[in-house]
């Protein structure tokens, strides 16, 4: 067998060795995004209508990421090769796990309130529900973003660009339904609304660094 032929088979040896472990972290970061897609999906279903069950997905959805999360820290630990540089995936995945703690965190704290019978006051105000659904629209976005990342760079722009204009809205409605809470809270316990104000406004942070996570893989690679 000539010299290129040997080296040939060689490489397609070693490829095939080494694509079960370079797959393993898009499988992972895939599962975490998974998570925190259902995790910001019963968040919002939660925020609409508090429930245990709803928390309690919530918490099993944080639970399992942590999983993921020790997975991929073991894999990158043991892998010889990987899809994206070791940094930019431990950054990722620190982020996406940052995420769903804080959805749990967020939880932790309204049920808190309730169980220290602070009730939940009517809080219907417009821009309050547009700050939801920006934070649900960019966290939907999630699973799309890592798979054209890892897989489909080019079309991972776009869905960048909407992650960041999702939260360009909710940040802009953060602010006027803050704005509109000040405006009535004069008399009024509004204590639940305010942490949920609090809190949404650092969700939104985070998938600010979300995006800036995945613009920034995509410039380096």
């Amino acid at each position: 067998m000539a010299l290129s032929d040997r080296l040939k088979r060689a490489a397609r040896e070693v490829s095939e060795i080494l694509r079960p472990r370079d797959a393993q972290f898009t499988d992972l970061l895939l599962a975490q995004a998974a998570c925190a897609a259902q995790a910001g999906a019963a968040l919002l279903a939660y925020l609409e209508a508090p429930s245990t069950a709803l928390a309690q997905e919530i918490a099993a959805c944080e639970e399992r990421a942590d999983e993921i999360q020790s997975d991929l820290q073991r894999a990158l630990r043991e892998a010889l090769v990987t899809p994206l540089s070791g940094q930019d995936i431990n950054y990722l995945g620190n982020a996406i796990d940052d995420l769903l703690d804080q959805f749990e965190d967020m939880v932790s704290e309204d049920e808190a309130l309730e169980a220290a019978g602070i009730g939940l006051q009517p809080y219907d105000e417009p821009h309050y529900r547009e700050v939801l659904a920006a934070l649900g629209h960019a966290v939907s976005l999630l699973p799309s973003a890592v798979h054209e990342v890892l897989e489909q760079p080019k079309a991972a722009e776009q869905t960048i660009r909407a992650m960041r204009a999702a939260y360009g809205e909710g940040k802009r409605a953060h602010s006027l339904a803050f704005a509109a809470l000040m405006r009535t809270r004069e008399g009024q316990d509004l204590v639940r609304p305010e942490s949920r104000l609090r809190w949404l406004r650092s969700l939104l942070r985070r998938v600010e660094k979300l995006a800036n996570a995945f613009a920034g893989i995509l410039a380096n690679s």
